[in-house]
């Protein structure tokens, strides 16, 4: 039999024997966040269990880029407080993955990652761990997108709602984009760190566009304007955020 129990702030559906002991299964509705909506279709099945070793592999290695010596201080303050959150693991996972739309340029961005070797090439190899099990799904056009943007790019939730790991107090995701693409500009709904493994180009309110380089993480708060583009290589970024309006 099914019927309900509350994890976390929210209703999932879990099958019961006859003595009333959980069996494994749980699946529970879609969540949204932010300018990036979680993925259309049918919601993943949910099993209760430990955090895998391919996924504690992937917090390491990501922890150890966001809180390294030369990153930013409010880049590095967002990502410690997340990375602490995620000390505690939650105890409801995903079964399973779906098809990534753009899937050759992921590929190529993690060949590249790889290619670098250090910690760059080891958080390439750990995403390329977890991919099997990545849901991805792709979010609405808006104002400068590129006319691409729409077919050539996704986003994946590694943890938080409809991720590997589920759990409602922080987000850990991935966005990949083609060749010339442009983000659309949208405000930020939470202060996000970011990581990226490609080289992008990122734009914040009136200013000016930066370059970031593979491996140099930088943060933007709460409400600010922002957009991103590449020019003739993939992008693929590394992202992490709270559920809180608190940096």
């Amino acid at each position: 039999m099914e019927d309900t129990e509350r994890r976390g702030g929210r209703a999932v559906a879990v099958d019961r024997d006859s003595d009333g002991g959980i069996i494994r299964r749980a699946t529970r509705g879609r969540s949204s966040f932010s300018c990036d909506p979680s993925p259309v279709g049918r919601a993943p099945i949910m099993v209760w269990g430990s955090r895998p070793k391919t996924l504690q592999n992937l917090i390491n290695v990501a922890g150890s880029l966001f809180l390294a010596h030369d990153v930013p201080v409010m880049a590095k303050y967002v990502a410690g407080k997340i990375f602490h959150t995620l000390m505690k693991p939650s105890s409801l996972y995903s079964a399973g993955g779906n098809i990534l739309p753009p899937a050759e340029h992921l590929a190529e961005t993690l060949v590249e990652a790889s290619r670098r070797g250090g910690t760059i090439g080891a958080m390439g190899d750990a995403i390329l761990a977890i991919a099997p099990e990545l849901r991805w799904y792709r979010s609405k056009s808006g104002p400068f997108a590129s006319v691409n943007f729409a077919r050539d790019h996704a986003h994946a939730s590694i943890i938080g709602p409809g991720g590997i790991e589920d759990r409602d107090d922080v987000y850990v995701g991935l966005t990949v984009m083609g060749p010339y693409s442009r983000f659309p500009d949208h405000r930020r709904k939470y202060a996000t760190a970011y990581l990226p493994l490609s080289r992008v180009e990122v734009l914040t309110d009136d200013g000016d566009w930066t370059v970031a380089d593979p491996g140099r993480a930088f943060f933007v708060e709460e409400g600010r304007e922002f957009a991103m583009r590449c020019t003739g290589n993939p992008l693929l970024l590394l992202w992490c955020q709270r559920t809180g309006s608190e940096a």
